[in-house]
């Protein structure tokens, strides 16, 4: 039998600019690295940069289903540029962060940075709007595609010039001037090749109905697990274990970053040609997940690491077009931000305490939370192998 694949020119205009700004602004991610790895540098221990980031998640809760509500309103594309905008705020507070008012900026740079999560779950909502249905898993596999080949060459670059030429705290900060400049173009971006569809992105308030029904209670409880699960492992403890247990760099973690790019984008050819049932292939990446998991803490060299986190994304992006279309098939399409809002919040909720949870068991432990996120991910592939039918 002949699979049909998808080539990223046969996708609509509107979703290929859409999927190009991921591609754009994917070398920015390196961010969520360096600002643990600043703090830990400056002397802040794991515990410490954990509660931090959980004060701050704690301010941002309620705020993001607000945020679900008012976006069912207003175009998505706005939405988008805001986050771009605040996080280019929050990494300029980020570059102030030194001497007697460094504590101040920090914090100020935090707030401003949850509140562009709070945005977040608008990604989803635009997605579900200008990718076709009928192709939406061949689509969601270039979006998760092509940003991984961005990352594969520009996080080795960035690494090793953070990792061994500028290694001085005042180098970071440099590097949250220019990630604040980056945010500012990609909000340009985003205000001038995005596309509005009023018709489909902006609703009234009536429009709104949820049933919550026994098949989305089970979304719930395997949703809200792995939220917990990827909570427990967040930045902080891969820089905790590699950089202050195994003693390398910044740019031992982009090898990491740049095999799980490897793998994202072996996984996502391998998905476009493994047309199998959408069970399978959620608890077939739950497992792989797992065990890599389970493996990591028992306290592997750098060697073994890597290859496991390759494991680790692979797994991952093999279930996340499946999962991501079972989450979707609850949504109703009228409402889909504001779905995506409160089921941002109860990710929130549940993973609000988790960075000072995971500093605490890092603190105790390297590989502590490694195994807290095995078992939970154990308990979701289970429950997976439970139902009969999604």
């Amino acid at each position: 039998m002949v699979i049909f694949v998808m080539r990223f020119k046969d996708i609509p205009k509107s979703a290929r600019m859409y999927i190009i700004y991921h591609v754009l602004i994917a070398p920015t991610l390196i961010s969520w690295y360096l600002l643990p790895l600043y703090l830990m540098m400056t002397g802040y221990n794991p515990l410490e940069v954990g509660v931090l980031f959980s004060v701050t998640n704690a301010l941002s809760i309620v705020l993001v289903y607000i945020v679900g509500k008012f976006f069912d309103r207003v175009p998505i594309k706005y939405g988008l540029v805001t986050v771009e905008i605040t996080n280019s705020t929050a990494y300029f507070f980020y570059f102030l962060s030194s001497g007697a008012m460094s504590g101040l900026f920090l914090l100020l740079g935090r707030i401003a940075e949850e509140a562009s999560f709070i945005f977040y779950p608008l990604y989803p909502a635009y997605e579900r709007i200008i990718y076709p249905k009928p192709n939406r898993t061949e689509i969601l596999n270039w979006h998760l595609r092509l940003p991984e080949f961005s990352q594969i060459v520009s996080f080795p670059i960035i690494g090793y010039l953070l990792g061994y030429v500028f290694t001085r705290p005042f180098h970071y900060r440099i590097s949250f001037l220019l990630i604040s400049i980056t945010s500012v173009l990609a909000a340009w971006y985003l205000m001038k090749f995005l596309v509005v569809d009023k018709e489909r992105e902006k609703l009234s308030r009536e429009s709104f109905s949820f049933r919550f029904s026994p098949r989305f209670w089970k979304f719930l409880v395997i949703d809200s697990l792995m939220a917990l699960s990827n909570s427990l492992i967040p930045e902080l403890v891969l820089i905790n274990y590699v950089v202050f247990k195994l003693h390398k760099t910044l740019f031992e973690i982009t090898l990491i970053e740049v095999t799980m790019s490897i793998s994202t984008i072996a996984a996502t050819y391998l998905s476009d040609r493994m047309k199998r049932d959408q069970r399978f292939m959620i608890f077939l990446g739950m497992t792989l997940v797992s065990v890599s998991l389970f493996l990591i803490s028992l306290g592997v060299n750098f060697p073994i690491l890597v290859p496991l986190y390759g494991v680790i994304r692979f797994g991952s992006t093999v279930m996340f077009p499946y999962y991501r279309s079972w989450m979707w098939s609850f949504v109703p399409p009228k409402s889909s931000a504001q779905v995506h809002g409160a089921l941002s919040s109860l990710r929130k909720i549940i993973g609000m305490m988790s960075p000072a949870i995971a500093g605490f068991l890092a603190s105790v432990g390297p590989t502590f939370p490694y195994i807290a996120s095995a078992t939970l991910y154990a308990f979701s592939a289970a429950f997976i192998l439970m139902f009969k039918k999604l």
